[in-house]
């Protein structure tokens, strides 16, 4: 059996849209952090925050999507997979141009939020975590 032992970084200006993805990845005993914008995420990694995955809308205030990763894949934590988030129709274009390693349009399917987190995230056997 295995158990999910990574952390997923959310960061949507939405605080309903963080807490219920947040509520659903703690039910398969993901770790979850939330941020509300791109700076508040960014201050989050460098205070020592390591996700496994960051699921990222692409318009938050202060710190957009793009700048976010433009900044993140220029810092020590640029191999940490981003996964967009958006409701916006050219949301899949922008997210291969950021190299995104997948994209959810909104309102996202709670199957599919799974099966794209456990797509970029270990997992380990039960017996090993212990």
């Amino acid at each position: 059996m295995t158990r999910n032992t990574s952390t997923v970084l959310i960061v949507d200006d939405d605080a309903d849209i963080r807490e219920l993805i947040k509520l659903i990845l703690e039910k398969y005993d993901y770790r979850v952090r939330v941020a509300a914008d791109g700076s508040e995420a960014l201050a989050q990694l460098h205070a020592g925050a390591k996700p496994a995955l960051i699921i990222l809308d692409l318009m938050t205030p202060r710190i957009d999507g793009e700048q976010f990763v433009k900044q993140l894949r220029a810092s020590s934590f640029a191999t940490i997979p981003v996964v967009v988030m958006s409701g916006h129709h050219a949301a899949q274009k922008k997210a291969d141009e950021l190299g995104a390693v997948s994209c959810l349009t909104k309102p996202v399917e709670f199957d599919e939020l799974l099966k794209t987190v456990r797509r970029f995230t270990p997992t380990r056997l039960k017996r090993d975590a212990a």
